[in-house]
């Protein structure tokens, strides 16, 4: 059912292409809502007019700092954080358009999260997604971009805190199973939706599932295999994660709530997880109480 079933155009930067509306109506036109990911670089009223009459459902723009100084350290660009901040506020004041404003935090910008959530608010934002970066190519050797232990508990007390406060919803992304802080910084228990909720067709035109996973997760390709045949036939190794209990995972207690973590923290080549959450939350992450966060994600489901 098409109407079940959201298309998200990520990159790179979607907005880079001048036949994206040409590719949204033609989705649009075959029943399938569909949105973009982007930096907000290119945003102009015309061209957000421009594709919401192309069908346009749901946007998703990314802010980095509460400063320009923060936010263009990370992006890399002049000029960006004032973009950003343009296309959150027209997307924010689009009646009908789904959108969210999502924040890569790392050790320049976390201790800005406050006054960041209060411009955000100003700007009358309702939806804020907050991620950390995972170890893999050009991050892994950059140390600011790794939150230490105390800034990552830090975070979670941060999200869990506005949470309650109600100004704005805040949630951690959809990565790491968080123990305790579960259904204290997102709407459902975590698991890892790739090759089941979720697939992608990569810029090459490889059918993976989530857009971060390389390598050994392609399952095929557009152009000699039919998408929705692969779908349907393989993916195997997301659908069936008893290969994940290994290294560390084998005797984790907490296997049966996280199996494995997501795909993409585990190396592609060897299968061993690269980045677990409850290791990340170290010593200071209170007593794991196991019944607690498994009777509320029982109630969630039933």
């Amino acid at each position: 059912n098409p109407h079940k079933t959201m298309v998200v155009i990520t990159g790179g930067e979607p907005l880079v292409r001048k036949d994206l509306e040409e590719t949204g109506r033609e989705m649009y036109n075959m029943g399938y809502p569909w949105g973009f990911v982007t930096n907000g670089w290119g945003l102009s009223q015309e061209r957000l007019d421009s594709l919401l009459h192309a069908g346009l459902r749901s946007v998703t723009v990314s802010l980095d700092g509460y400063t320009e100084e923060s936010h263009e350290w990370f992006r890399g660009k002049k000029g960006s954080w004032l973009r950003a901040l343009n296309a959150i506020s027209r997307v924010a004041g689009t009646p009908g358009l789904k959108y969210d404003v999502v924040t890569c935090v790392n050790k320049k910008n976390i201790n800005d999260l406050h006054k960041l959530k209060s411009m955000l608010v100003s700007l009358e934002v309702k939806h804020w997604r907050l991620f950390t970066v995972f170890p893999k190519g050009r991050a892994k050797d950059n140390p600011l971009l790794k939150l230490s232990t105390e800034e990552f508990v830090q975070l979670m007390e941060f999200i869990r805190d506005t949470r309650k406060e109600g100004k704005i919803i805040a949630s951690y992304g959809c990565e790491g199973y968080l123990a305790d802080y579960e259904m204290e910084v997102r709407d459902a228990p975590f698991f890892c939706r790739a090759g089941i909720h979720i697939a992608s067709v990569l810029a090459n035109g490889d059918i993976s599932a989530c857009p971060s996973l390389r390598g050994d997760y392609v399952q095929g390709n557009i152009y000699k295999d039919n998408f929705w045949t692969v779908w349907n036939t393989r993916y195997q190794v997301m659908r069936d994660r008893r290969w994940t209990k290994t290294g560390k995972c084998a005797t984790c207690k907490s296997y049966k709530f996280c199996q494995g973590n997501g795909l993409h923290l585990r190396d592609e080549k060897t299968g061993e997880l690269l980045h677990c959450h409850l290791e990340m939350m170290g010593k200071l992450q209170p007593a794991i109480k196991q019944r607690s966060i498994f009777s509320k994600a029982v109630s969630f489901f039933t």
